[in-house]
Protein backbone atom coordinates (compact mmCIF):
# COMPACT_ATOMS: atom_id res chain seq x y z
CA UNK A 1 0.00 0.00 0.00
CA UNK A 2 3.04 2.58 0.03
CA UNK A 3 2.94 2.76 -3.42
CA UNK A 4 -0.52 4.27 -3.04
CA UNK A 5 0.94 7.07 -0.25
CA UNK A 6 3.91 7.55 -2.86
CA UNK A 7 1.46 8.42 -5.59
CA UNK A 8 -0.76 10.50 -3.42
CA UNK A 9 2.45 12.51 -2.43
CA UNK A 10 3.29 13.10 -6.16
CA UNK A 11 -0.26 14.41 -6.65
CA UNK A 12 -0.35 16.87 -3.69
CA UNK A 13 2.90 17.92 -4.78
CA UNK A 14 2.02 18.49 -8.77
CA UNK A 15 -1.23 20.37 -7.01
CA UNK A 16 0.93 22.84 -5.35
CA UNK A 17 2.94 23.13 -8.31
CA UNK A 18 0.20 24.50 -10.57
CA UNK A 19 -1.35 26.63 -8.00
CA UNK A 20 2.18 28.49 -7.52
CA UNK A 21 2.23 28.60 -11.66
CA UNK A 22 -1.50 30.20 -11.37
CA UNK A 23 -0.86 32.31 -8.84
CA UNK A 24 3.05 33.79 -10.22
CA UNK A 25 0.63 34.23 -13.62
CA UNK A 26 -2.39 35.85 -12.04
CA UNK A 27 0.06 38.25 -10.28
CA UNK A 28 2.22 39.04 -13.01
CA UNK A 29 -1.03 40.67 -14.97
CA UNK A 30 -2.38 42.31 -11.49
CA UNK A 31 -1.61 46.01 -10.92
CA UNK A 32 -0.48 47.30 -7.37
CA UNK A 33 -3.79 48.53 -6.00
CA UNK A 34 -4.08 50.89 -3.10
CA UNK A 35 -3.39 48.91 0.37
CA UNK A 36 -0.57 46.83 -1.26
CA UNK A 37 1.57 50.17 -2.04
CA UNK A 38 1.02 51.67 0.85
CA UNK A 39 2.16 48.33 3.27
CA UNK A 40 5.48 48.47 0.97
CA UNK A 41 6.03 52.04 1.14
CA UNK A 42 4.79 53.52 4.52
CA UNK A 43 4.70 50.44 6.40
CA UNK A 44 7.77 48.07 5.35
CA UNK A 45 10.15 50.80 3.94
CA UNK A 46 9.11 53.46 6.36
CA UNK A 47 9.74 51.38 9.79
CA UNK A 48 12.71 49.34 11.15
CA UNK A 49 12.54 45.58 12.25
CA UNK A 50 13.11 46.86 15.54
CA UNK A 51 10.12 49.36 15.06
CA UNK A 52 7.94 46.92 13.55
CA UNK A 53 8.51 44.30 16.47
CA UNK A 54 8.15 46.67 19.23
CA UNK A 55 5.34 49.05 18.14
CA UNK A 56 3.85 47.20 15.28
CA UNK A 57 2.79 47.81 11.45
CA UNK A 58 1.78 51.58 11.75
CA UNK A 59 -1.22 52.74 9.36
CA UNK A 60 -2.26 49.67 9.34
CA UNK A 61 -5.68 48.43 10.71
CA UNK A 62 -3.90 45.06 12.52
CA UNK A 63 -0.60 46.50 13.88
CA UNK A 64 0.40 42.70 13.56
CA UNK A 65 3.99 42.86 11.88
CA UNK A 66 5.09 39.53 10.82
CA UNK A 67 4.08 39.92 7.23
CA UNK A 68 5.54 43.46 6.51
CA UNK A 69 8.56 41.93 8.04
CA UNK A 70 8.70 39.48 5.64
CA UNK A 71 7.78 42.18 3.00
CA UNK A 72 10.94 44.15 3.77
CA UNK A 73 13.35 41.13 4.25
CA UNK A 74 12.51 40.74 0.40
CA UNK A 75 12.77 44.21 -0.55
CA UNK A 76 16.19 44.96 0.80
CA UNK A 77 17.56 41.89 -1.31
CA UNK A 78 15.10 42.92 -4.41
CA UNK A 79 17.70 45.04 -6.52
CA UNK A 80 20.53 43.16 -5.46
CA UNK A 81 19.20 39.59 -6.90
CA UNK A 82 15.51 39.82 -8.65
CA UNK A 83 15.34 43.28 -10.19
CA UNK A 84 14.81 41.03 -13.33
CA UNK A 85 11.44 39.59 -11.84
CA UNK A 86 8.77 42.09 -12.25
CA UNK A 87 7.68 43.89 -8.94
CA UNK A 88 4.16 42.59 -9.04
CA UNK A 89 4.98 39.37 -9.06
CA UNK A 90 8.16 39.30 -6.59
CA UNK A 91 6.64 41.16 -4.17
CA UNK A 92 3.75 38.86 -4.20
CA UNK A 93 6.09 35.75 -3.35
CA UNK A 94 5.71 35.69 0.20
CA UNK A 95 1.72 35.33 -0.28
CA UNK A 96 2.02 32.71 -2.91
CA UNK A 97 4.88 30.93 -0.65
CA UNK A 98 2.72 30.73 2.67
CA UNK A 99 -0.37 29.59 0.72
CA UNK A 100 1.43 27.00 -0.73
CA UNK A 101 3.67 25.70 2.16
CA UNK A 102 -0.20 25.70 4.12
CA UNK A 103 -1.55 23.53 1.91
CA UNK A 104 1.49 21.41 0.82
CA UNK A 105 2.23 20.71 4.76
CA UNK A 106 -1.45 20.42 5.84
CA UNK A 107 -2.10 17.49 3.16
CA UNK A 108 1.42 15.53 3.68
CA UNK A 109 0.58 15.35 7.10
CA UNK A 110 -2.57 14.20 6.72
CA UNK A 111 -1.09 11.82 4.03
CA UNK A 112 1.39 10.83 6.87
CA UNK A 113 -1.53 9.95 9.65
CA UNK A 114 -3.00 7.27 7.34
CA UNK A 115 0.31 5.16 8.06
CA UNK A 116 -1.13 4.84 11.46
CA UNK A 117 -4.28 2.82 9.98
CA UNK A 118 -4.27 -0.99 8.66
CA UNK A 119 -6.51 -0.03 5.48
CA UNK A 120 -7.69 -2.06 2.59
CA UNK A 121 -6.27 -0.49 -0.42
CA UNK A 122 -9.12 0.37 -1.75
CA UNK A 123 -9.98 2.44 1.44
CA UNK A 124 -6.54 3.98 1.51
CA UNK A 125 -6.60 5.62 -2.08
CA UNK A 126 -10.63 6.93 -1.52
CA UNK A 127 -8.39 8.86 1.81
CA UNK A 128 -5.62 9.86 -0.43
CA UNK A 129 -8.46 11.46 -3.18
CA UNK A 130 -10.24 12.77 -0.39
CA UNK A 131 -7.06 14.58 0.99
CA UNK A 132 -5.68 16.05 -2.74
CA UNK A 133 -9.24 17.21 -3.39
CA UNK A 134 -9.66 19.25 -0.03
CA UNK A 135 -6.11 20.63 -1.27
CA UNK A 136 -7.57 21.98 -4.55
CA UNK A 137 -10.71 23.26 -2.71
CA UNK A 138 -8.32 25.14 -0.69
CA UNK A 139 -5.90 26.43 -3.03
CA UNK A 140 -8.17 27.44 -5.95
CA UNK A 141 -11.18 28.95 -3.48
CA UNK A 142 -12.27 32.45 -5.20
CA UNK A 143 -11.19 34.21 -1.86
CA UNK A 144 -8.15 32.68 -1.23
CA UNK A 145 -6.46 32.81 -4.80
CA UNK A 146 -7.38 36.29 -4.78
CA UNK A 147 -5.22 36.66 -1.78
CA UNK A 148 -2.46 34.56 -1.97
CA UNK A 149 -1.71 37.30 -5.25
CA UNK A 150 -1.67 40.40 -3.18
CA UNK A 151 1.07 42.01 -0.94
CA UNK A 152 -0.81 42.08 1.67
CA UNK A 153 -0.93 40.00 5.29
CA UNK A 154 -4.81 38.12 4.45
CA UNK A 155 -2.94 34.96 2.86
CA UNK A 156 -0.34 34.69 5.93
CA UNK A 157 -3.30 34.87 8.44
CA UNK A 158 -5.26 32.57 6.45
CA UNK A 159 -2.23 29.89 5.67
CA UNK A 160 -1.13 30.44 9.45
CA UNK A 161 -4.71 29.52 10.90
CA UNK A 162 -5.31 26.44 8.31
CA UNK A 163 -2.49 25.14 9.59
CA UNK A 164 -3.41 25.66 13.33
CA UNK A 165 -6.08 23.91 12.74
CA UNK A 166 -4.43 21.26 10.68
CA UNK A 167 -2.31 20.81 14.30
CA UNK A 168 -5.17 20.39 16.05
CA UNK A 169 -7.09 17.97 13.65
CA UNK A 170 -3.99 15.45 13.29
CA UNK A 171 -3.34 15.63 17.49
CA UNK A 172 -0.06 16.67 16.47
CA UNK A 173 1.97 17.58 19.90
CA UNK A 174 0.91 20.59 21.61
CA UNK A 175 4.90 22.52 20.68
CA UNK A 176 3.34 22.74 16.93
CA UNK A 177 -0.38 23.73 18.42
CA UNK A 178 2.08 26.37 20.28
CA UNK A 179 4.36 27.43 17.75
CA UNK A 180 1.75 28.13 15.02
CA UNK A 181 -0.51 30.15 17.61
CA UNK A 182 2.68 32.71 17.48
CA UNK A 183 3.08 33.27 14.40
CA UNK A 184 -0.93 33.66 13.75
CA UNK A 185 -0.85 36.25 16.93
CA UNK A 186 2.10 37.98 15.19
CA UNK A 187 -0.01 38.17 11.91
CA UNK A 188 -2.99 39.57 12.53
CA UNK A 189 -5.34 41.23 15.17
CA UNK A 190 -7.83 38.67 14.15
CA UNK A 191 -5.63 36.50 16.33
CA UNK A 192 -7.39 37.64 19.16
CA UNK A 193 -10.50 35.83 18.68
CA UNK A 194 -9.58 32.76 16.68
CA UNK A 195 -7.30 31.97 19.58
CA UNK A 196 -9.47 31.88 22.67
CA UNK A 197 -12.31 29.99 20.05
CA UNK A 198 -9.64 27.96 19.83
CA UNK A 199 -8.54 27.45 23.20
CA UNK A 200 -12.88 27.44 24.52
CA UNK A 201 -13.62 24.24 21.44
CA UNK A 202 -10.56 22.04 22.96
CA UNK A 203 -11.76 22.30 26.56
CA UNK A 204 -15.49 21.30 25.45
CA UNK A 205 -14.98 18.55 23.78
CA UNK A 206 -12.32 17.49 26.14
CA UNK A 207 -15.04 18.06 28.86
CA UNK A 208 -17.35 15.99 26.49
CA UNK A 209 -15.13 12.90 26.43
CA UNK A 210 -13.70 13.33 30.03
CA UNK A 211 -10.64 13.73 28.60
CA UNK A 212 -8.04 13.88 31.62
CA UNK A 213 -10.06 16.58 33.08
CA UNK A 214 -7.65 17.73 35.90
CA UNK A 215 -5.43 18.57 33.05
CA UNK A 216 -7.69 20.84 30.97
CA UNK A 217 -7.07 24.09 32.65
CA UNK A 218 -3.08 23.47 32.38
CA UNK A 219 -2.92 22.25 28.99
CA UNK A 220 -5.11 25.33 27.64
CA UNK A 221 -2.99 28.20 29.20
CA UNK A 222 0.41 26.19 28.40
CA UNK A 223 -0.60 26.03 24.38
CA UNK A 224 -2.83 29.54 24.29
CA UNK A 225 -2.06 31.99 26.67
CA UNK A 226 1.39 33.55 25.38
CA UNK A 227 -0.22 33.90 21.94
CA UNK A 228 -3.54 35.59 22.95
CA UNK A 229 -1.15 37.84 24.95
CA UNK A 230 0.85 38.81 21.73
CA UNK A 231 -2.19 39.19 19.97
CA UNK A 232 -3.90 41.54 22.83
CA UNK A 233 -0.69 44.08 22.58
CA UNK A 234 -0.56 44.57 19.27
CA UNK A 235 -4.31 44.83 19.00
CA UNK A 236 -3.80 47.78 21.98
CA UNK A 237 -1.41 49.46 19.47
CA UNK A 238 -3.88 49.73 16.72
CA UNK A 239 -4.88 53.22 15.68
CA UNK A 240 -8.64 54.41 15.55
CA UNK A 241 -10.21 54.86 12.06
CA UNK A 242 -13.19 56.29 11.27
CA UNK A 243 -14.21 54.83 7.88
CA UNK A 244 -18.23 54.73 9.85
CA UNK A 245 -18.84 58.76 10.22
CA UNK A 246 -22.35 58.50 10.58
CA UNK A 247 -25.72 56.27 11.59
CA UNK A 248 -26.08 55.91 8.00
CA UNK A 249 -22.43 54.33 7.21
CA UNK A 250 -23.57 52.34 10.58
CA UNK A 251 -26.75 51.00 9.62
CA UNK A 252 -25.61 50.31 5.70
CA UNK A 253 -22.35 48.27 6.36
CA UNK A 254 -24.15 46.42 9.00
CA UNK A 255 -26.90 45.33 6.60
CA UNK A 256 -24.07 44.61 4.06
CA UNK A 257 -22.32 41.96 6.62
CA UNK A 258 -25.94 40.85 7.16
CA UNK A 259 -26.24 39.56 4.05
CA UNK A 260 -22.67 38.24 3.57
CA UNK A 261 -23.40 36.11 7.02
CA UNK A 262 -26.14 34.81 5.48
CA UNK A 263 -24.52 33.72 2.43
CA UNK A 264 -21.79 31.55 4.53
CA UNK A 265 -24.69 29.53 6.16
CA UNK A 266 -23.04 26.55 4.73
CA UNK A 267 -20.09 27.05 7.64
CA UNK A 268 -22.85 26.63 10.31
CA UNK A 269 -24.05 23.67 8.64
CA UNK A 270 -20.82 21.78 7.87
CA UNK A 271 -19.48 23.13 11.45
CA UNK A 272 -22.47 21.05 12.94
CA UNK A 273 -22.29 18.49 10.64
CA UNK A 274 -18.77 17.75 10.90
CA UNK A 275 -18.94 17.67 15.08
CA UNK A 276 -21.60 14.70 15.00
CA UNK A 277 -19.78 13.10 12.75
CA UNK A 278 -16.48 13.16 14.40
CA UNK A 279 -16.87 13.62 18.37
CA UNK A 280 -17.74 9.74 19.23
CA UNK A 281 -15.24 9.18 16.79
CA UNK A 282 -11.88 7.75 18.18
CA UNK A 283 -9.65 9.67 15.40
CA UNK A 284 -12.34 12.14 15.13
CA UNK A 285 -11.98 14.25 18.26
CA UNK A 286 -9.39 16.74 16.79
CA UNK A 287 -11.39 16.94 14.35
CA UNK A 288 -14.94 17.87 16.42
CA UNK A 289 -13.01 20.36 18.15
CA UNK A 290 -11.68 22.42 14.85
CA UNK A 291 -15.46 21.95 13.54
CA UNK A 292 -16.75 23.54 17.38
CA UNK A 293 -14.19 26.49 16.82
CA UNK A 294 -15.13 27.16 13.34
CA UNK A 295 -18.89 27.49 14.95
CA UNK A 296 -18.33 29.56 17.45
CA UNK A 297 -16.48 32.21 15.71
CA UNK A 298 -19.40 32.18 12.97
CA UNK A 299 -21.90 32.75 15.84
CA UNK A 300 -19.97 35.29 17.18
CA UNK A 301 -19.87 36.99 13.59
CA UNK A 302 -22.00 39.31 14.62
CA UNK A 303 -21.31 40.93 17.26
CA UNK A 304 -17.70 40.92 16.60
CA UNK A 305 -18.69 43.21 13.54
CA UNK A 306 -20.55 45.38 15.64
CA UNK A 307 -17.68 46.03 17.20
CA UNK A 308 -15.63 46.70 14.30
CA UNK A 309 -17.73 48.97 13.08
CA UNK A 310 -18.27 50.92 16.26
CA UNK A 311 -14.70 51.44 16.49
CA UNK A 312 -14.62 52.76 12.91
CA UNK A 313 -13.93 50.42 10.68
CA UNK A 314 -15.87 49.68 7.54
CA UNK A 315 -17.35 46.38 6.90
CA UNK A 316 -15.32 43.81 4.17
CA UNK A 317 -15.55 40.58 3.68
CA UNK A 318 -11.82 39.81 4.01
CA UNK A 319 -12.07 40.31 7.70
CA UNK A 320 -13.76 36.96 7.83
CA UNK A 321 -11.41 34.83 5.37
CA UNK A 322 -11.56 32.42 7.68
CA UNK A 323 -15.21 30.83 6.82
CA UNK A 324 -14.08 29.37 3.68
CA UNK A 325 -11.84 26.86 5.35
CA UNK A 326 -14.83 24.99 6.49
CA UNK A 327 -14.70 23.47 3.09
CA UNK A 328 -11.11 21.46 2.84
CA UNK A 329 -11.25 20.62 6.46
CA UNK A 330 -14.70 18.55 6.08
CA UNK A 331 -13.50 17.08 3.18
CA UNK A 332 -10.05 15.98 4.83
CA UNK A 333 -12.58 15.26 8.03
CA UNK A 334 -14.32 12.68 6.04
CA UNK A 335 -11.06 11.14 4.66
CA UNK A 336 -9.72 10.58 8.05
CA UNK A 337 -12.87 9.35 10.31
CA UNK A 338 -13.35 7.08 6.48
CA UNK A 339 -12.08 3.66 8.10
CA UNK A 340 -13.74 3.92 11.41
CA UNK A 341 -16.93 4.37 10.29
CA UNK A 342 -16.82 1.38 7.29
CA UNK A 343 -15.31 -0.96 10.30
CA UNK A 344 -19.00 0.13 12.35
CA UNK A 345 -20.69 -0.79 9.48
CA UNK A 346 -18.92 -3.79 8.72
CA UNK A 347 -19.10 -5.26 12.46
CA UNK A 348 -23.28 -4.57 12.17
CA UNK A 349 -23.30 -6.35 8.94
CA UNK A 350 -21.38 -9.13 10.77
CA UNK A 351 -24.63 -9.24 13.62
Amino acid sequence: MNWVRCLGLIIILCIGAFFAYRAIQHSSVKDFWGDETFGLQGTARGESYQELLSSGARGQGSRAPLDYIFIKSLDSVYKPFFENIPPNVYYRLNSIFWDFLAGILVAVLSLLALDREKSHPGVLGAQVFLICYALIVFYFKRDNMHFATEMRPYALWNSLWYVMLGCVMLRLPAIWLFLAGILLALTSSGALLQIPSLALAQAIIRLVNRDNLSSIPRDTISIYLVPFLIALFYTMHAEKFTYVKSALDYQHYSHEFLLFWISKWRTAVLSVAGIFLTIWHRRGQGCAIVFLSLLLLYGAAPAINSKILSTGFFFTSRQYLYFDLIFPIFIYTVGLVLPEYLNTITKKGKL
